[in-house]
């Protein structure tokens, strides 16, 4: 991919994409207790907002559960989408899928060990 950019260089309809792409990814870790890889990339400040948020509300549905997190919490949700290694193309979708990100990261957090 070329032309790729970082969270903060999108414009704000594909910066909000970005943001609620890795919202949905973010609610899934949370919900099986697998914020390890994150965590290590971001200070515990800017979780332990976005998870409060998360933690009172878990009896909504997915898409309300998101709308409300992202209300709440988009600002939360920039700041850790900043400190991770990840760039956007134009449209706002990852360079690296979410997921894929996720056992990148947890196989060199292995090897490290």
């Amino acid at each position: 991919m070329s032309n790729l950019v970082s969270i903060t260089q999108l414009d704000s309809a594909n910066q909000a994409k970005a943001v609620r792409t890795f919202a949905k990814f973010y609610i899934r870790l949370y919900k099986a207790e697998s914020l390890e890889i994150i965590s290590s990339f971001v200070p515990a400040g800017y979780l332990s907002d976005i998870n409060a948020v998360i933690k009172r509300n878990l009896y909504l549905t997915k898409e309300e559960l998101l709308d409300l997190s992202l209300s709440i919490s988009t600002g939360e949700y920039l700041q850790v989408m900043q400190r991770l290694d990840q760039k956007y193309n134009a449209t706002g979708t990852p360079e690296t899928p979410w997921r894929s990100w996720l056992v990148t990261h947890h196989k060199q957090l292995v090897s490290e060990s």
